[in-house]
C-alpha cells in the first residue's frame, strides 16, 4: 500500500491513499483525476459494504488518528496536498466545484484562518448540522451583508492589535520586541502568545486571543459578490484594509435553483433567462482592478492547480484588500456525463478563453492563460446542457447569442493580453 514519492523534492517520503467509505459521496472525481488509477482501491469495490468488509474504513480511521503532519513546503501542489485540511466532509453536492477551493484555503492558512461566509451554497454545506466540516473559526452572515460582516471582523482584529502594540511598546521584554518585529508571522506570534508572562503584564491578558496572527477571508458565491452583496464588496475593496475575499463563481444562484445572476454568461439558459441570457456577464475582476492597491486574481483548479495555490498565497500576503474569483463548475451547468467530468469542463473554460486566469498586483498584471484556442469554445458549449438547451428553447437566436458570447470572449482576452504588455 505504501507508494514511493517520485518527485525528487520528496524522495525520502512514502504515502498511502485511503478514503473514508462512510463519507464518500460517490462523485467519482478522485478516480477520474488520479494519475495512478490502479492505486485507488475504490475501483475494486462494487458498493459501500464491500469496501467496509475489505477494511478500507479501518485503514482510513487508523491513518487519520495516528499519522502526524510533516513540515512540508506547501508552495507547490504536492506539498499543499499533504497538509491536513481544516475543511472536510461537507454537505455539498457530489462533485461540487466550490469545496476544493475552500479545502485548499484551509490547508494553506488553516492555523490562523477566520472565515466570514455569505448565505448561499457555501453556508449550507459549511454548516450542515449536526456535523460541521470546519475546524477553524467560521461564521455565516446574511446574503447581502457578508462583506460588511467580514470587514467588521477585520477592523475589530485591527483595533485589538493596535491596543496590543501600545502595550508591547510600553514594556521592556524580549518577547514584546519579537512580537513588534514579527506581527504578521504566525509561528512567532504564537510563540509570544504561549510564553509571555501575563501575570507580569496583566493588561495583555484580556487581549491575548488577538496576539496570534489572523487572516480574515470573506467567502461566498457570485449571487453575493456580483449581485446582492456587491456594494459591500466594493466598500471593502475601497477601504484599503488588509483583508481577503474569495468568490466561488458558479455563474448562477446555485443554492436556490440555478437562477441567472450577473455572472451568468450570454446564451446560457437558466431560470429568469429561460430563452437564453441576452446580456454579457459582469466582469468583477476588471471592476476590482480600478483600485490600484487591490490584489485581484482569477483561478481555475481544472486549468492550473499551481496557479490557484500561488494566487491564494499572494492574496493573503498582500498588505491591502484582495479578491480571488474562482471558477466553480456546478450541477446546474448540466455537464455531460455528470460532475465526474467537471474538471475536464473547467479546463476547457480556460483553454478556450472563456475564463482566463491571471493575477494583478500594484499595476503588475500576469496573464496565466497560455496557448488559448478560441475554437475550443464550441466544445466547451457542447459539453453543458445550460448552453445546449438554447437550441431547443430559442433556436432562432441560438447561433447569434453564442457567436456574440464568443466574440466577447475573444475581445476580453485581447484586452488582458494588452494589459499584460502595458504592465510588463
Amino acid at each position: 500500500r505504501c507508494i514511493k514519492m517520485l518527485n525528487p523534492l520528496y524522495k525520502d517520503y512514502y504515502f498511502v491513499i485511503a478514503y473514508s467509505v462512510k463519507d464518500c459521496t460517490g462523485c467519482g472525481l478522485c478516480i477520474k483525476t488520479c494519475p495512478g488509477k490502479k492505486m485507488l482501491k475504490a475501483l475494486e469495490y462494487q458498493n459501500i459494504n464491500d469496501a467496509i468488509n475489505n477494511k478500507e474504513q479501518d485503514i482510513f480511521d487508523y491513518l487519520n488518528e495516528h499519522i502526524k503532519e510533516k513540515n512540508i513546503d506547501d508552495s507547490n501542489v504536492i506539498g499543499c496536498a499533504f497538509k491536513k485540511p481544516h475543511f472536510e466532509f461537507s454537505g455539498a453536492c457530489a462533485g461540487c466545484g466550490e469545496t476544493s477551493y475552500i479545502r485548499i484555503l484551509t490547508q494553506l492558512f488553516g492555523k490562523y484562518l477566520v472565515i466570514a461566509n455569505a448565505t448561499g451554497c457555501s453556508s449550507i454545506y459549511g454548516a450542515s448540522m449536526p456535523s460541521m466540516p470546519y475546524s477553524v473559526p467560521w461564521a455565516s452572515s446574511l446574503f447581502e451583508d457578508n462583506a460588511e460582516f467580514g470587514y467588521g471582523i477585520t477592523m475589530s482584529n485591527k483595533i485589538k492589535k493596535e491596543q496590543i502594540k501600545k502595550e508591547m511598546e510600553s514594556i521592556d521584554d524580549d518577547l514584546a520586541k519579537k512580537w513588534l518585529d514579527n506581527q504578521d508571522n504566525y509561528e512567532i506570534t504564537k510563540e509570544v502568545y504561549e510564553n509571555i508572562d501575563y501575570n507580569k503584564y496583566p493588561t495583555l491578558n484580556d487581549l491575548k486571543d488577538y496576539i496570534v496572527k489572523r487572516s480574515t477571508w470573506m467567502i461566498g458565491g457570485d449571487g453575493w459578490a456580483y449581485d446582492i452583496g456587491f456594494s459591500g464588496i466594493d466598500h471593502v475593496l475601497a477601504s484599503g484594509e488588509n483583508t481577503n475575499i474569495l468568490v466561488l463563481n458558479s455563474e448562477v444562484y446555485s443554492n436556490t435553483g440555478g437562477q441567472t445572476s450577473k455572472a451568468t454568461p450570454e446564451g446560457a439558459v437558466a431560470p429568469f433567462a429561460s430563452s437564453g441570457k441576452k446580456t454579457v456577464s459582469k466582469d468583477l475582476a476588471k471592476i476590482a482592478m480600478t483600485y490600484p492597491n487591490v490584489y485581484v486574481a482569477q483561478i481555475n483548479l481544472g486549468a492550473n492547480m499551481l496557479q490557484t495555490i500561488k494566487a491564494l498565497r499572494e492574496a493573503e500576503a498582500h498588505k491591502g484588500p484582495s479578491i480571488v474569483i474562482a471558477y466553480a463548475p456546478c450541477i446546474n451547468h448540466g455537464i455531460d456525463g455528470g460532475m465526474v467530468n467537471s474538471l475536464n469542463t473547467a479546463s476547457l473554460a480556460t483553454r478556450s478563453g472563456y475564463f482566463p486566469i491571471f493575477r494583478y498586483k500594484e499595476n503588475k498584471f500576469i496573464l496565466d492563460s497560455k496557448n488559448v484556442d478560441f475554437n475550443l469554445f464550441e466544445d466547451f458549449v457542447k459539453s453543458q446542457n445550460r448552453f445546449k438547451q438554447l437550441y431547443n428553447v430559442n433556436k432562432e437566436q441560438a447561433d447569434v447569442l453564442l457567436k456574440e458570447s464568443k466574440d466577447k470572449i475573444i475581445k476580453n482576452y485581447k484586452y488582458y493580453k494588452e494589459l499584460e504588455k502595458e504592465c510588463s
